[in-house]
């Protein structure tokens, strides 16, 4: 038996899994506040902060030997999907020249530091990094040349989803046909045919989400530039867009409880925002070859039944409907390690050049 401990760093907590084997054991959330972290300059700076409060949850759950530790991975740049053995090069990687700093990128050190202290020096992995890539090159292109569409998101969630399609469907992922859409503050979709993710919409595209503004009109977003400076807009369009610009809330609970108190404002908001998540699943679809075996949502948004069904409704030609509300990566992270060890699955080994 495999004694496993999964690791997902996000912005203001870090969530903690140990599994035996395939079984859920525990879980934890360590929340902080955001004046805590606000004294950090870097993501790297949180990290004595943040693997002190994991040994002092392994120590209060009595854990003293791990076999696997895998950790959410971050912003390392294009890769295959599956798992990364961690290595110092791979840290500094991160930690020195990530595409983005995001808390994800903490995830290979603390999981290495862990196998360093609890597992005789054993691997340590990351798991389906968020800029997994594995995007078909016409689906990069886009009217002008050296701008491409990319593959950042959330991979790991939509891929743990697949994997229990397939479960669900009887069917090995590499022999069916899906398209996913992950909703929540910020909402990205992909289209997976026969096991591997061929177009991705990012967060930047096509449809809104609680916060982050999705695909708009050039013409207004340069004017709007203008106006209020790249900086500023930037803050706008990643940060006080979608829900929060429309409805002055990000969470979608309080849009639907306006709704049924009849405001037509909201309920316009909320329409629109199916509209959107339902066109980025249709678009989807057509970069997949064949016909398409499942249409999911996934995310924190997917628990809304309203919303489900007002986007099942939309996208009922493209194939059968289901909703994965939540989000997978614990287990997602604890089971791709588990693979691993068992020799099911192999890993790769990254370089680096030297800059």
């Amino acid at each position: 038996m495999k004694n496993i401990i999964a690791i997902n760093p996000g912005a203001t907590s870090t969530k903690i899994a140990f599994y035996q084997d395939n079984k859920l054991v525990w879980k934890e959330d360590i929340l902080y506040e955001s004046e805590a972290l606000d004294k950090f300059d870097k993501v790297f700076d949180q990290f004595d902060m943040r693997l002190k409060d994991i040994e002092e949850y392994l120590s209060k759950h009595g854990i003293d030997k791990i076999d696997v530790v895998v950790g959410r991975g971050g912003l390392i740049g294009p890769v295959k999907p599956g798992a990364i053995l961690v290595t110092d090069e791979l840290i500094n990687h991160l930690q020195f020249n990530p595409v983005v700093e995001h808390p994800s990128n903490i995830g290979a050190k603390l999981a290495k530091s862990l196998m360093d202290k609890y597992g005789n020096g054993g691997p340590a992995y990351v798991y389906d990094p968020v800029t997994v890539d594995s995007m078909r090159d016409v689906s990069r292109i886009t009217g002008i040349k050296g701008i491409e569409r990319t593959s950042t998101g959330h991979h790991l969630n939509m891929r743990a989803v697949a994997r229990k399609v397939a479960e669900d469907l009887g069917k090995p992922y590499n022999e069916i046909n899906l398209v996913i859409a992950h909703l929540g503050g910020g909402s990205t979709a992909s289209a997976h045919e026969k096991g591997e993710i061929v177009d991705f919409v990012s967060d930047d595209e096509i449809m809104f989400s609680a916060e982050r503004s999705g695909g708009m009109p050039l013409k207004s977003i340069v004017k709007k530039i203008k106006e209020m400076g790249i900086d500023d807009f930037n803050h706008l369009a990643r940060k006080k867009a979608g829900l929060q610009s429309l409805c002055q809330t990000a969470d979608l609970r309080v849009v639907e409880k306006r709704i049924e108190e009849g405001n037509k404002e909201a309920a316009l908001a909320f329409d629109a925002m199916a509209l959107g998540i339902a066109k980025t699943l249709a678009a989807l679809a057509t970069s997949v070859n064949g016909p398409i075996d499942m249409v999911c949502m996934t995310g924190g948004m997917a628990h809304s039944k309203a919303l489900c069904e007002a986007v099942s409704k939309r996208v009922s030609f493209i194939g059968p409907f289901k909703a994965y509300p939540g989000e997978f990566e614990l287990e997602a992270l604890a089971l791709g390690g588990l693979r691993v060890a068992n020799k099911e699955e192999s890993y790769q080994v990254l370089e680096f050049p030297n800059k």
